[in-house]
């Protein structure tokens, strides 16, 4: 389930704003859902799955010392494929429209629920927010280009991790995901630097492993602003239906 927001923003957004999101969701949420999402979220063998992911903040701003001044809307979009989560967020800013970023506040104008798109065996995608992948070993943390072939692998796993996690069952078939158009950034989190790469990417494999990568984000660190992905041609401003 995928919502996407207009808000009437005023005051400064921090330039590295993923941690301020991410907790505002948080605590949008009722507190034993947030508490099992934080600590717990949904097991796969060792690993824990968030199961949402969130874009980055879209529309007219300038930058300066402050960080991001948005001169009149700000867009947002929330995603998870777990229906229960993504709904309570929805009814949230129905209660409270008002979504405040340190020093900034965003009130919500607008706010839907995007329909799914269709996925075929080849679908062309681009990024809502940047896709990171990594391995950690004693030497640090090595993140990966997509031009990279251990990118396409360790995508592919994490999104078979994530189907299993979902489902309870394992697919034979894989995710192939080759970049078209990729650049990399980087993201501050915290005290982490984040290597991130957007852009347009080919994406083939299921229809349903396609859709849970689509709900639940692509790659690594998705509950912290990483991964959302879109259907090329279905821009933010079209699901909103501003134009």
């Amino acid at each position: 389930m995928r919502i996407c927001m207009s808000f009437l923003a005023r005051g400064h957004v921090p330039t590295h704003y993923n941690y301020l999101v991410q907790s505002a969701i948080y605590h949008r949420l009722p507190g034993r859902i947030s508490r099992a999402l934080h600590e717990k979220g949904i097991r796969e063998g060792p690993r824990h799955f968030k199961m949402f992911t969130f874009s980055r903040l879209y529309g007219d701003f300038t930058r300066d010392q402050e960080g991001l001044l948005f001169r009149d809307r700000a867009y947002l979009c929330f995603s998870s494929p777990l229906e229960r989560v993504a709904t309570e967020v929805y009814r949230s800013f129905l209660v409270d429209p008002v979504m405040r970023l340190d020093n900034a506040e965003l009130m919500v104008e607008v706010m839907k629920v995007v329909e799914e798109p269709e996925f075929t065996s080849s679908t062309l995608v681009y990024t809502l927010s940047p896709i990171t992948v990594y391995r950690k070993s004693d030497d640090g943390i090595r993140y990966y280009s997509p031009y990279e072939l251990e990118w396409g692998a360790l995508v592919d796993l994490n999104a078979k991790r994530k189907y299993h996690a979902l489902k309870g069952r394992y697919l034979k078939s894989g995710l192939q995901v080759r970049p078209l158009n990729a650049g990399l950034i980087r993201v501050k989190y915290k005290d982490n630097l984040i290597m991130a790469w957007k852009g347009e990417f080919q994406m083939r494999g299921p229809k349903s492993l396609q859709r849970v990568v689509y709900e639940a984000g692509m790659g690594s660190k998705n509950s912290q602003g990483f991964g959302m992905i879109e259907v090329k041609g279905r821009r933010m401003r079209d699901l909103l239906s501003l134009e």
